[in-house]
């Protein structure tokens, strides 16, 4: 992150203020992110982020909506873990989180391709065949006879 900052105050004379205003903002949500990960059971945390954390409310983002039903349904204790470690790490002293708000923001999933088995016809199989014949000995006929016979 050095690298990117110095590389773009470089050209300027003076510092960019918007550029640094985003890093710092990047930071915070990325120790914010970090402090919901610790908190939280591996599988939440995978299924999960934290987006920001407003008067005390951490918004949370879930995957799908059975990750969402269990961090409400176990909101009390993430709450109590989050504010013990707020208490007990010095980089998590400014998150005072009161509150857990979930909401459900799916993933969206690629769609398989779906690949079907190719298979040649009795009369293309015979036509290969011929063709194999025409050619003679050659590496080519070889490789033409063999996909008619495994048709």
């Amino acid at each position: 992150m050095q690298k990117i900052n110095h590389l773009l105050n470089d050209n300027d004379d003076q510092p960019n203020d918007s550029f640094s205003h985003l890093v710092t903002q990047a930071n915070k949500h990325l120790s914010l992110q970090q402090f919901w990960q610790e908190a939280v059971p591996t599988i939440i945390g995978q299924s999960s982020f934290a987006s920001n954390l407003n008067n005390g409310i951490l918004v949370v983002f879930a995957h799908h909506n059975g990750v969402a039903a269990k961090i409400k349904l176990t909101s009390a204790s993430l709450l109590t873990q989050l504010q013990n470690l707020q208490k007990t790490n010095a980089e998590y002293k400014p998150y005072k989180v009161t509150g857990i708000s979930v909401k459900v923001q799916v993933k969206s999933q690629q769609k398989q391709a779906t690949t079907s088995q190719r298979t040649l016809s009795v009369g293309a199989a015979t036509t290969l065949r011929e063709l194999a014949d025409d050619l003679g000995d050659s590496a080519l006929a070889t490789k033409l006879k063999k996909i008619a016979d495994n048709a």
